[in-house]
């Protein structure tokens, strides 16, 4: 009884408000908005737009993260589209200026289509894309278009930074789902050179210098930042080889490195000098060889952390530690402001950061399709991977596709 009361409370009654809400929100127009124009782009049509949206981007220095780049996104949507799943970005013009732009992608759950950032599973982040200061005026009339969308029950917002252009309004106009995150990001612009940075009482530092010192009596230390080229897409496809056999060894999913679409698309980015996704590559190598591998994304004076690997036969010295602290470094050296690990703020990157940015998942129920979607999202998703992790190692291991 107590489930069911708690079911009605959460799915009903609660979005019940958000969904009478978000319909009064969208039916009603500001003053302000009068003059700003709405459209939205489906599937390969959103490429006539790249033009604009580099430009959007280049006017300001953090519009969007990195996983909302024009040119990361139109990717994602070569690799990932598919009967399930379709890009759809909605664009703001005012006085016929692209003022903002909102990338989606509508995908079909087993319990209704929502419409939740494009990039999944590679994006970490999501926000607006829009040039100077936000305003709210623009995000209403973007959510009137999605509003609009008759085939989508539901809005997911995930990942959304609380520093992020959307923040306010996801805070305002959205349910909270899931639990509390953090980010525990390195705030680099606080040191004036490297040696600043090297003069802090870093936890991990003294256990790196002793790792360098081993690395360099097994053949020698090298540290690389590799950006597109062929070299960078081979260390793209090497860092997933490393890491498939590391969730293989624990009995872990990891639902990006599995699908093979997300190692197709990042290697065909490493790969294109022209696109502007801004990937990097950090590459340590001992004696010759790989020891660790992080792809990472620059943006906006922020480094992201996407995805850390390291060779089997290096894993008992740690390579994995070594080679964020040298990207930390270059990244100051670089005059980068943020070196960021991505949430969920685990122990080794509390290690290397001096601030936290909450992260939180917001939800719009858009109509009565979108209970279920909202049930699926909140509740039978999160529960069925919970119980997964619980299972023994051995059950893990035959149940994670090959």
């Amino acid at each position: 009884m107590e489930a069911i009361l708690l079911l009605q409370e959460t799915l009903i009654l609660d979005q019940l408000v958000y969904a009478v809400g978000a319909a009064l929100t969208r039916g009603r127009v500001s003053e302000e908005a009068e003059h700003a124009s709405t459209f939205t782009l489906a599937g390969k049509d959103a490429q006539s737009l790249a033009a604009e949206w580099r430009a959007l981007e280049a006017r300001s220095l953090r519009a969007g993260t990195a996983f909302q780049a024009c040119d990361l996104v139109l990717a994602w949507e070569e690799h990932f589209a598919d009967a399930r799943t379709e890009l759809r970005v909605v664009g703001v013009r005012e006085d016929g200026e692209l003022v903002l732009v909102w990338p989606l992608m509508v995908e079909t759950t087993p319990l209704g289509r929502v419409a939740c950032w494009a990039g999944d599973p590679i994006g970490q982040y999501g926000d607006v894309v829009t040039a100077r200061k936000c305003r709210t005026e623009w995000i209403d009339a973007a959510f009137r278009e999605i509003g609009g969308w008759s085939d989508v029950g539901f809005l997911h917002l995930s990942g959304v930074r609380a520093d992020s252009a959307i923040a306010d309004w996801a805070e305002r106009r959205g349910k909270q789902i899931g639990g509390k995150a953090e980010a525990p990001v390195l705030d680099t612009a606080h040191f004036s050179n490297l040696d600043a940075f090297l003069a802090e009482s870093w936890p991990q530092a003294k256990r790196n210098a002793k790792r360098m010192r081993k690395f360099d009596s097994l053949g020698g230390l090298n540290f690389e930042i590799v950006t597109p080229g062929p070299r960078a897409a081979e260390l793209v496809a090497q860092a997933f080889d490393f890491k498939r056999a590391w969730l293989a060894e624990r009995g872990l999913y990891g639902r990006a490195v599995i699908d093979n679409r997300t190692q197709q698309c990042l290697v065909a980015l490493a790969g294109d000098a022209k696109a502007q996704s801004g990937l990097v590559i950090s590459c340590l190598s001992v004696g010759g060889e790989v020891a660790a591998i992080e792809i990472g994304f620059r943006r906006g004076g922020r480094h992201y952390a996407y995805m850390g690997s390291f060779s089997p036969a290096f894993a008992k010295h740690s390579p994995g530690f070594v080679v964020t602290e040298l990207t930390i470094r270059d990244c100051v050296e670089a005059g980068l402001d943020e070196y960021d690990p991505l949430p969920p703020a685990d122990d080794y990157k509390l290690a290397w950061s001096n601030r936290r940015i909450a992260v939180r998942d917001y939800g719009v129920v858009l109509g009565w399709s979108g209970y279920l979607a909202l049930a699926w999202i909140a509740t039978i998703r999160p529960a069925a991977k919970a119980l997964y992790e619980r299972l023994p190692l051995k059950l893990r291991r035959g149940l994670r596709p090959s």
